[in-house]
């Protein structure tokens, strides 16, 4: 599944560590571990933290709870349990600890040891995965390129897919439990990270697809404001369209092949208490299911009646648009043909290019349509902007570059341009061919850089390494963009770093210029990405669509 695709090696072997690794937090004393990089650096981790209580019984689907202290010393060596997930990819590491509900735990990577007065500034990861698949493990998420650059680096687990997301439309499970996951897992960070020589007042969250959308979110809940001063959005923005459609119902099919007596008027209580006494490999292989049927679990709008955690109450899109939101610096972009990974054969690209020429239904955003406006009206004209006159058949890569634009580039820049109407926004494109590249398949007038090939060259990801000299170098710029942006908020500053980053200036976003930092062998700031498709998608939705608008 293209969500999912990472990349990269492990290069490091943890070993334990001795008593002057022992943290003291709120909750209790924390046993680290020391490891060495292949480049000779220590650096310390503390991991399988509980920042919340294991959401199992009467927790499960229910926002996170705080944890309670121990009194005996935790340790912190090893990697907790991956959250349930719905599949599993050939590419992705296995979690070292297994699979549980009881996964809710948080990892302190950081360049200097225990109980450091250094006050580093702090990057917070949150992983990608479609919102069903994802894990915090070091074998996923090395960060020592990033520790490289003196940051400490937060990683950790969120609850996916059912157990995320599951709503019944009102105060009984409202929805986003995974998003109050991240919420909880940032406030923990917030509250501890001094312990560790982290700066509590100068956190950059940032993440990758389903783990961009969440930093999106992150954005506009009311409920952060104030937890962190910047954030990077790499591929994902809560206005894709990834919203949960018709909570209730899902909620309701899925109780119902666990209690055939469960009806649509069954109230929410009795749903939930079904639904919390069911075994949950049980909940994972009815989900797999209907996945298959087109029902998913996604973020949701919540209500705002007797919710005592509303995370996202309002339309997003109106939201960002009026600055109802945290106004700090980011970074936001996407790689140079996202569409790529859902496809690796040309077999495979013509199939999708007559079923789209045969069902152009399917082309239809999810957008409020004036009175009077037809379906057919809107995906005549998204087709002919792409493919002009001719089929998808005829011209495969006009579907491919499609393809990317709604799925990712359509909504990223939107975003980009409504919030640079309140705070400094860098906007990126990722082109860098190497060798988590190499597998992508090559289609004349696409680009060749896929979803999720920029994460390997930000952390060590065990599946696939990457390898040559022009690897390194793109890591190393990457890096150095990503540390410098969450150390001084502005990813090209003035100073020592200037010869790696060939002495480019990094412009913040100008609606009127859609300036953006071209990565690829080389540095290069350009103008007016896809501004013309761009253009097209904004008089579609202001010519046959009406406000409020949640996504774009």
């Amino acid at each position: 599944m293209w969500w999912a695709l990472v990349l990269l090696f492990g290069l490091l072997s943890p070993s334990f560590a001795a008593d002057d690794l022992i943290v003291e937090i709120q909750d209790g004393k924390v046993q680290g571990t020391t490891y060495t990089s292949s480049n000779g650096k220590e650096f310390y981790t503390w991991r399988h933290i509980p920042y919340a209580k294991p959401p199992l019984g009467d927790l499960r689907f229910q926002p996170p709870v705080r944890p309670d202290s121990w009194t005996d010393i935790l340790d912190g060596s090893k990697d907790s349990p991956a959250c349930l997930s719905l599949v599993s990819y050939g590419i992705d590491p296995v979690s070292t600890n297994g699979y549980s509900e009881d996964c809710l735990y948080i990892n302190v990577y950081s360049p200097v040891p225990a109980n450091s007065s250094a006050r580093l500034s702090v990057m917070f990861w949150i992983y990608g995965g479609g919102f069903v698949i994802g894990t915090g493990d070091f074998s996923l998420t090395d960060p020592t390129a990033l520790l490289e650059d003196n940051v400490i680096v937060v990683t950790f687990n969120y609850r996916l897919d059912i157990f995320g997301f599951l709503s019944t439309e009102d105060s009984i499970v409202p929805g986003n439990a995974a998003l109050k996951d991240q919420l909880a897992a940032l406030i923990w960070t917030k509250e501890n990270i001094a312990f560790f020589g982290g700066n509590p007042m100068d956190i950059t969250i940032f993440g990758e697809s389903a783990g961009a959308i969440s930093v999106g979110h992150l954005i506009i809940s009311p409920m952060s404001r104030n937890l962190f001063q910047s954030a990077i959005m790499q591929s994902g923005t809560a206005l894709m369209n990834y919203m949960q459609a018709n909570p209730r119902t899902g909620a309701v099919a899925v109780a119902k092949q666990i209690d055939p007596t469960i009806t649509d008027e069954s109230s929410s209580e009795t749903i939930k208490e079904v639904l919390q006494a069911a075994d949950g490999q049980l909940l994972v292989n009815i989900s797999l299911g209907m996945h298959f049927l087109g029902v998913t679990f996604h973020p949701v709008i919540e209500v705002e009646e007797d919710n005592p955690t509303p995370f996202i109450t309002r339309p997003l899109y109106e939201e960002i648009a009026a600055g109802n939101i945290t106004k700090v610096p980011i970074i936001i972009g996407t790689n140079s043909e996202e569409g790529l990974t859902l496809v690796q054969t040309m077999e495979q690209v013509n199939d999708l290019a007559k079923y789209f020429d045969a069902n152009p239904d399917l082309l239809l955003p999810n957008m409020n349509l004036k009175d009077g406006v037809s379906n057919d009206t809107i995906t005549k004209l998204i087709k002919e902007t792409y493919a002009g006159n001719s089929s998808f058949e005829d011209d495969p890569a006009s579907l491919i570059r499609l393809a990317s634009d709604i799925t990712f580039v359509r909504a990223g820049i939107k975003h980009a341009v409504l919030q640079s109407e309140f705070s400094n926004v860098y906007f990126y494109e990722f082109s860098f061919v190497g060798t988590l590249s190499a597998g992508e398949l090559k289609i004349p007038g696409c680009g060749e850089v896929g979803h999720a090939d920029e994460v390997g060259y930000l952390f060590n990801i065990s599946a696939k390494p990457i390898e040559t000299e022009a690897d390194y170098l793109t890591r190393s710029r990457l890096v150095k963009l990503w540390t410098n942006f969450a150390k001084t908020k502005n990813p090209t500053p003035e100073d020592d770093s200037a010869e790696l980053l060939q002495n480019v200036i990094w412009e913040p976003l100008d609606k009127d210029n859609l300036q953006y930092l071209d990565i690829g062998e080389n540095l290069e700031l350009k103008y007016h990405r896809k501004a013309e498709n761009t253009a097209f998608w904004n008089s579609l939705w202001e010519e046959y669509s009406f406000h409020p608008y949640n996504t774009f």
